[in-house]
C-alpha cells in the first residue's frame, strides 16, 4: 500500500466510515540467521500459523561480495533457514516461502517487503541484550522509519498467540491504526488501552496551594475530557462490540515512556504496540524520543505503527 492510499484509509476512518478491521494476509520476516532472529522467525511461524497468512522468511546476502562466496552464503543460508523450520512445531500447515537475494542494507528488506505486498514485518533485536548500542541508524530503526509497514520486534521467544497487549494512544488517528494493527494480530487478546498525559506547566506551578487549586478547577474537565476521547476510541464505529468488551481503558498521570513502562510491569503484556507519526523533512529523521526509547530496550514484543 502507498503512503498516498494510507492517507486515504485513514481519512475515511477519521469520519467514521468503517471499523477497525484488518486481515493479516502476508508476513515478511528478516533473519540475519543470529539466535535474536530466531525469535523473529518462530514468532512469525506462529503468527502465519494463527491467520492462514503466507510467510516469506528472507535473508539478504552481501551484494559486494565476489560472485562465488555470495553462492556458497546463498545456498548456506538457505539450508539454515529450511534447517530451522524444520524444528519447529508449528510449522506443519504454514505457506512459507525462503528467499535468499543479493543486497546491502535496510532498503533491500523494504523492497521485498513491498514487492511481496506484506502488510507486516517481522525483525529480531537490534543488538546483542547485553550491550548498550544506541538503536539510530541500526537496520530495525531505519526499517520503521522509512517504511510504511507495521513493524514487530519479536524479544521473546515463544510459538504461543498473543494472550494480552498494551496499545499506547494519544487519541489521534495514528493511535487509530495502532489499534487496526494490534487487533489485526492478536485476535483474541485482552487489549490493555493505556494513555498518559501530564498537567500544562506542572513544573512551573510552584507551592502546594496553587497545584491543589488548579487540580479542583481543572481535574474534573480534564477527566471528563480523557473520558469521552477513551470512549470514542472504543466506540463501536470503531470496533466490534464483542472485541470491545476485552479492551481495558487505563488513564495514568506522568511522563509517556515512564507510565508505559511501569504499566508493562503491573500488567506482563507479551506485546506493546506504539505509533509513529508519519513525517516529512528534519521531523523524518527520527522516531520520537518514545518510540526509541521502548524500542531500545524493549520490556516485551514491540509492534511499531506508522500512519505512513
Amino acid at each position: 500500500m502507498s503512503r498516498e492510499s494510507r492517507k486515504a484509509q485513514l481519512a475515511a476512518e477519521a469520519s467514521g466510515s468503517g471499523l477497525l478491521s484488518a486481515t493479516l494476509r502476508r508476513i515478511l520476516v528478516a533473519t540475519d540467521l543470529s539466535a535474536r532472529s530466531d525469535r523473529a522467525v518462530e514468532r512469525a511461524v506462529t503468527l502465519a500459523r494463527s491467520h492462514k497468512a503466507h510467510l516469506t522468511v528472507l535473508h539478504v546476502v552481501d551484494e559486494e561480495l565476489p560472485d562465488a562466496i555470495k553462492a556458497q552464503l546463498t545456498e548456506a543460508a538457505k539450508t539454515e533457514i529450511e534447517s530451522h523450520l524444520g524444528k519447529l512445531d508449528g510449522r506443519q500447515g504454514v505457506d512459507v516461502s525462503v528467499c535468499v537475494l543479493p543486497g546491502r542494507d535496510y532498503r533491500d528488506i523494504l523492497k521485498a517487503a513491498e514487492a511481496d505486498d506484506c502488510n507486516l514485518i517481522v525483525l529480531g533485536l537490534h543488538r546483542d541484550e547485553s550491550a548498550d548500542r544506541p538503536l539510530r541508524g541500526t537496520t530495525m530503526e531505519r526499517v520503521i522509519r522509512h517504511g510504511i509497514h507495521p513493524v514487530l520486534v519479536a524479544a521473546s521467544r515463544t510459538e504461543v498467540p498473543y494472550r494480552t497487549v498494551m496499545i499506547g494512544v494519544d487519541f489521534s488517528v495514528f493511535s487509530r491504526y495502532a489499534m487496526r494493527a494490534a487487533l489485526a494480530i492478536a485476535t483474541d487478546a485482552e487489549i490493555h488501552v493505556i494513555h498518559a498525559y501530564q498537567t500544562p506547566f506542572e513544573g512551573l506551578l510552584h507551592g502546594r496551594e496553587i497545584r491543589e487549586t488548579l487540580a479542583a478547577d481543572h481535574g474534573d474537565a480534564l477527566a471528563r475530557m480523557i473520558d469521552d476521547e477513551m470512549e470514542s476510541l472504543v466506540h463501536p464505529r470503531w470496533v466490534e462490540p464483542a472485541v470491545a468488551d476485552k479492551i481495558h481503558r487505563v488513564v495514568r498521570s506522568g511522563e509517556v515512556t515512564s507510565v508505559l513502562r511501569a504499566e508493562v510491569a503491573r500488567v506482563r503484556p507479551d506485546l506493546l504496540v506504539i505509533g509513529t507519526h508519519g513525517r516529512v523533512g528534519i521531523a523524518h529523521a527520527v522516531l520520537g524520543s518514545v518510540a526509541e526509547n521502548l524500542l531500545n530496550r524493549p520490556p516485551c514484543d514491540v509492534l511499531a505503527v506508522k500512519a505512513w
